[in-house]
């Protein structure tokens, strides 16, 4: 099963639903029958992390590049996704564009 870590930032300054966004993406993967396993331990492996900034400071970003940089990441950053501006209601649907590229890779 497919693992994605969940990070998010500390909602200093939100400019979207942090949670709802993350909501919108397990519900829609689940609709379409894609199995992954998401967690916020941070201590277990996982093949991709998603980062959950409130807005485009990315503050999660910078932490992750300084701490990790090696694991695969997508990047939410206010209405942005890995610097795509993106209306806060299609940020779930975008997430699952990109989430169901990466099970298709051949890596994978």
């Amino acid at each position: 099963m497919y693992s994605i870590g969940l990070r998010y930032c500390g909602g200093c300054n939100p400019q979207i639903d942090r949670a709802r966004a993350v909501r919108g993406l397990q519900e829609g993967l689940k609709k379409l029958d894609i199995a992954v396993d998401f967690t916020t331990d941070r201590d277990r492996a996982v093949d991709l992390l998603l980062l959950v900034n409130g807005c485009t400071h990315a503050c999660l970003e910078e932490a992750f590049l300084k701490q990790d940089g090696t694991t695969p990441f997508i990047s939410v950053k206010g209405e942005m996704v890995d610097s795509r501006y993106v209306r806060e209601d299609r940020i779930p649907e975008i997430l699952i564009k990109k989430i169901a590229e990466l099970l298709d890779s051949p890596s994978h």
